[in-house]
């Protein structure tokens, strides 16, 4: 079954404006690094190293912010030299394989912002990987 389309309430949004990031980054970060670990991140991504790259999520009007250095994953602060722009239903569909990110960023509902070459080769890992198997189940009802 597909997932409804659907915006987050604008009170969820009033109160992450609010909520430092750096927890929500920290925890995207780990998750990354321990993905690299187990080799759920095959590949050399050192394409990252020293590049601030920006998630938002627009309808929490919020985000991430992360580089790589010494070949892992870490929170920063800065100029994004690559930002994505999405809301949460069409980061899940991407999640999901519901929808292909290239087709989102045509009808301007996933937004690649900065560098285009670094957020395109980044898109294109990303789209690479096999779906995890808890987003599996999940796309599966």
């Amino acid at each position: 079954m597909p997932l409804p389309d659907f915006t987050l309430p604008r009170p969820l949004a009033a109160i992450a404006r609010h909520l430092p990031e750096w927890p929500a980054t920290q925890a995207f970060v780990t998750a990354l690094n321990v993905a690299q670990i187990v080799g759920r991140l095959p590949g050399d991504w050192s394409f990252l190293d020293g590049r601030i790259v920006r998630i938002e999520v627009e309808d929490l009007e919020t985000g991430v912010s992360f580089t790589r250095a010494g070949g892992r994953f870490r929170t920063v602060s800065g100029e994004p030299a690559l930002r994505f722009r999405a809301r949460t239903a069409d980061y899940l569909r991407i999640a999901l394989r519901e929808e292909d990110p290239d087709t989102l960023f045509f009808q301007r509902r996933f937004k690649i912002e900065g560098d285009t070459e670094l957020g395109l080769e980044l898109k294109n890992r990303l789209d690479a990987l096999p779906l995890p198997a808890f987003l599996a189940r999940l796309s599966q009802h």
